[in-house]
């Protein structure tokens, strides 16, 4: 038995006491150890345990307790080889357990390695109270405070040459992860030993809280490079050493270079001198959507961009930071702010003349194509929904659908609108410039309402667009690419036009690739009906009312007027007959005296008075059979009352396919 003191041997007497009849000597034994002893005995602990491999965990088992306390073992590392070189040849070891006891990390004097090479310091081994009985580790794990546990307090007399100073390490958050402690031979053990260990525990708490806030910084970066990821527009971040510290996906691919060769170096190597947002920080401007085009490896690209500084907190500017913006996603957000989108489709051209039916199907045909069109026909056929039903057939429907009646922009005014202007470039121009109709819709369709009216001088740059595909605004010297299908329309005979010297014909035949003639509506008048019911329903609904029904001699004044409003004429003529009828029927008083007067009609054959009964009877059917004959749905598919229908059903015989057979 080793040399012990006179204190050290009444506690053995005391231990021993203990161990035999379950007796403490409060006088002898300090608190921490009488409690720590009696958990052992409650716990059948084996007082005269050999502590060798029994708590020993499979390798499988250690791996898993280092990995979970992987960032404790990082961190406390460092410190625990300090710790051990100050106290290296005292007979001491240095180790490190978790918060179930289990050893992680040791690092041991050769001299104790051989004095205690009977008892289980290996990492993996278990030094709970419940496995090794009192203990620096386990004691102090329980008690969750810093202890010295000297020779003979401990519960397990192979202990008793030992003397362990723990203190327990808690994470940032209060949770207690684990142990460091040192254990010696207890002739060599001082009371400043434990002193050492809290200090050493409180360094490793302090590098725990520094870590955490280094990940926190890491996530939070990380959250905002996410973010930033995620946005519409490019952006990019420029210290005031012209050092590039940000730049996402979005912002590389308008700058056209690789984001990973841009960050962390300088802007004036990546982009040059010329480069606008350099000259930006240089000057300290900052500025809201300004237009930039600028040179690049990989041709040239056009954005806008919002600058703002970035100052410290006596004002000094320290970088900046920039959005861009894509022009043609900026152009895409214009059109979708002024409703640049093609509503109709070929499913809304009413009608079923042959010859519009023939104009559908040749319509969709050429949908697919780029080449250019040229719509023909009267005021009011429909030219503008014929466009719209082109487009969202084709494959830009995606894009832009603009708009612009040549006819109706003052002269002076329709090169800028077409083309667009720089900044500058006349006076009262807009700062910045502004982009033209071809460049909003490139991706898309662009429609030039009655390109008849075009000036001539217009028309030169018109066809040169179509030839070079490419734009120069008005006071630029840039030109710009544009991707644009052209659909022109026209009320005029252009061919007559261009031999009059009113339309150039260089112009008339680049834009009368693909010709469709829209048939006026009194070239097709048994579509008359059709539109006339679909207009009561459609301006009802509008109106919030219940839909009248047409009656016959009402349908035959339609049939017998010329319509040179065609069906925008027709239109207008059904919802003013709806805004003055007070009954459940349109009769020809509702009607313009125009219409209604017999000496403005033209004669109507008997043909076509049967035409309007069957088409009447047509429309009827159609609408039961969609409805599967189910008279309510029928009725109201139709606007008119479930009486009315049966009524009508009567009138023109109708019954359904299973009732013939």
């Amino acid at each position: 038995m080793w040399t012990v003191n006179r204190k050290l041997t009444r506690v053995y007497r005391s231990w021993e006491k203990f161990i035999s009849n379950y007796e403490i000597e409060p006088y002898v034994i300090r608190p921490l150890i009488a409690n720590s002893w009696h958990r052992c005995l409650r716990m059948k602990v084996d007082p005269m345990s050999p502590l060798d491999h029994i708590n020993l965990l499979s390798p499988s088992q250690i791996n898993k307790h280092i990995e979970r306390r992987k960032t404790l073992i990082g961190a406390a590392m460092p410190f625990m080889s300090h710790l051990y070189n100050f106290v290296k040849g005292s007979e001491t070891l240095v180790c490190l357990a978790d918060d179930n006891g289990i050893i992680l990390d040791v690092l041991r004097d050769p001299v104790i390695h051989y004095q205690t090479k009977h008892i289980c310091t290996e990492v993996g081994s278990d030094w709970s109270e419940s496995i090794c009985g009192t203990n620096s580790i386990g004691t102090c794990l329980f008690e969750k405070k810093p202890v010295q546990i000297t020779a003979t307090e401990h519960y397990c007399k192979v202990l008793h040459g030992l003397t362990g100073s723990a203190a327990p390490i808690f994470s940032p958050e209060g949770e207690l992860l684990g142990v460091l402690s040192i254990i010696g031979l207890c002739n060599n053990v001082h009371a400043h030993t434990l002193g050492m260990v809290v200090a050493a525990v409180k360094a490793i708490e302090n590098q725990l809280v520094s870590q955490k806030k280094s990940y926190e910084l890491l996530l939070a970066y990380k959250k905002v490079t996410a973010v930033i990821e995620t946005m519409d527009e490019g952006l990019i971040a420029i210290e005031a050493n012209r050092k590039i510290t940000q730049l996402n996906s979005e912002g590389a691919k308008i700058l056209q270079v690789n984001r990973e060769d841009c960050i962390g170096r300088s802007a004036l190597d990546v982009f040059g001198q010329s480069f606008p947002l350099l000259e930006a920080l240089q000057n300290e401007v900052e500025f809201t959507d300004k237009e930039f085009y600028i040179e690049t490896p990989a041709g040239g690209t056009r954005f806008t961009s919002t600058v703002k500084m970035i100052r410290d907190e006596t004002g000094q500017v320290t970088g900046m930071m920039a959005t861009l913006r894509e022009m043609q996603s900026v152009h895409k957000l214009v059109n979708k702010m002024v409703g640049a989108q093609a509503t109709f489709t070929f499913d809304d051209i009413i009608g079923n003349d042959p010859q519009l039916h023939t104009l559908i199907q040749r319509a969709k045909r050429v949908a697919r194509s780029s080449s250019t069109i040229l719509l023909q026909g009267s005021s009011g056929t429909g030219k503008e929904m014929f466009a719209q039903a082109i487009h969202n057939a084709s494959g830009r429907r995606g894009g832009p659908f603009i708009v612009i009646n040549c006819g109706a922009i003052p002269r002076e005014l329709v090169e800028s609108e077409l083309f667009g202007y720089e900044e500058g470039a006349f006076t009262g121009a807009k700062k910045g410039g502004r982009p033209g109709k071809f460049e909003l819709a490139s991706g898309g369709t662009i429609f030039l309402d009655e390109i008849g009216d075009m000036p001539l001088d217009i028309q030169a740059s018109l066809l040169r667009v179509l030839q070079e595909r490419q734009v120069t605004r008005i006071g630029g010297q840039k030109s710009i690419p544009v991707n644009t299908r052209v659909i022109a329309a026209t009320n005029k005979n252009l061919a007559e036009e261009v031999e009059k010297g009113n339309f150039r014909l260089d112009l008339y035949y680049r834009l009368n690739v693909i010709n469709l003639v829209i048939p006026s509506l009194r070239d097709r008048p048994r579509d008359i009906p059709y539109l006339a019911q679909y207009f009561v329903n459609k301006i009802s609904r509008r109106l919030g009312i219940t839909p009248p029904i047409i009656a016959p001699d009402f349908y035959e004044c339609l049939s017998r007027y010329d319509w040179p409003g065609n069906v925008r004429e027709l239109e207008n003529v059904i919802e003013q007959a709806l805004n003055i009828v007070e009954t459940d029927i349109l009769i020809p008083e509702h009607l313009p005296a125009r219409i209604y007067s017999p000496q403005n009609n033209r004669q109507i054959n008997p043909e076509q008075k049967i035409n309007l009964k069957s088409a009447e009877a047509e429309i009827i059917r159609d609408a039961l059979d969609k409805c599967r004959w189910n008279i309510s749905r029928a009725a109201s598919t139709l606007g008119i009352g479930r009486n009315t229908l049966y009524r009508k059903i009567k009138r023109y015989n109708l019954c359904s396919k299973r009732q013939k057979g």
